[in-house]
């Protein structure tokens, strides 16, 4: 397991967070640490917060995945559903020093923003999915104005 991200939506909205990196975009996540001792929700928590100083209410895994790159080793991601409790100031990432803006976008919107394909695609649907079922949201519709999260 190399990598695990967080589709994390924002309750009153029901949009998902979005990092905003110059154009590029990406869902909060990254690499286990030691610290996190195999604890994939652990890992889940830390780099949601590092990156976009997000903190998780609740979650559920809705897919994994394959990755083969030219020349490297394959690795798999892992990704979550996970409702958004709260939010802090805007800061940089402690591993780069960069600072990423947290844009709401739909979750059909995140996948074409995202370009993760169909796999990546189904993931967002079944996280939409969690988010209806399991905490009751009402989903922002496609097509909606990309607004900051503050």
């Amino acid at each position: 397991m190399r990598q695990v991200y967080g589709i994390v939506f924002e309750p009153v909205s029901g949009a998902v967070v979005v990092q905003d990196d110059h154009g590029r975009h990406n869902l909060p996540g990254g690499t286990p640490e030691p610290e996190d001792a195999g604890d994939l929700v652990a890992t889940l928590h830390r780099e949601v917060y590092e990156e976009s100083q997000l903190v998780l209410e609740d979650w559920e895994p809705v897919g994994y995945q394959l990755v083969s790159e030219d020349g490297h080793p394959s690795y798999t991601q892992v990704r979550y559903a996970a409702l958004l409790k709260s939010a802090d100031l805007i800061g940089p990432d402690p591993c780069t020093g960069r600072t990423y803006r947290r844009v709401l976008v739909s979750a059909a919107d995140a996948s074409g923003l995202l370009g993760w394909g169909e796999r990546g695609a189904a993931q967002l649907a079944a996280a939409a999915r969690v988010a209806v079922e399991r905490w009751g949201l009402v989903l922002a519709p496609a097509g909606t104005e990309r607004k900051e999260l503050p």
